[in-house]
């Protein structure tokens, strides 16, 4: 990695780490505004809004521990970069490192469970614009 480019590698973990706190503190927030301010009764939408909260909690905690942290000697830095490859409407997510010192399986089952994660948010999301949309036009 050239040396222009670290201060943009600082950048980048500095905003995945505030990514991560703001999520975390706005969702804590957001859970606990839905389950004890909200006085219409709204029943299964309501369980919906606190689950995709929860797995957006979810979802930060883990995309920060398996941010793949490579050391490069030369430098004498800790560069973070983020392993997604993307090809028209997939995505592939791979880990050059072992956090925490995992063993390869153990790393193969927590980037499973990201993707895992990934997926069920894009679902709720979908699941929640068409329970609007028939809130609405109905």
């Amino acid at each position: 990695m050239a040396a222009s480019f670290v201060r943009y590698v600082k950048y980048a973990e500095s905003v995945a780490q505030f990514g991560f706190f703001s999520t975390t503190i706005s969702c804590f927030f957001f859970i606990i505004l839905t389950i004890f301010g909200v006085k219409r009764n709204f029943g299964s939408y309501k369980n919906l809004l606190v689950l995709f909260s929860a797995v957006g909690i979810i979802f930060a905690t883990i995309e920060l521990i398996i941010y793949p942290v490579t050391l490069n000697r030369r430098l004498e830095i800790c560069a973070l970069f983020q392993n997604v490859y993307s090809h028209n409407a997939g995505y592939v997510f791979y880990s050059t490192s072992r956090p925490f010192n995992m063993s390869k399986e153990a790393v193969t089952w927590l980037l499973a469970f990201y993707t895992g994660v990934y997926a069920s948010t894009i679902s709720m999301l979908a699941v929640q614009f068409v329970y609007r949309y028939w809130a609405i036009f109905e």
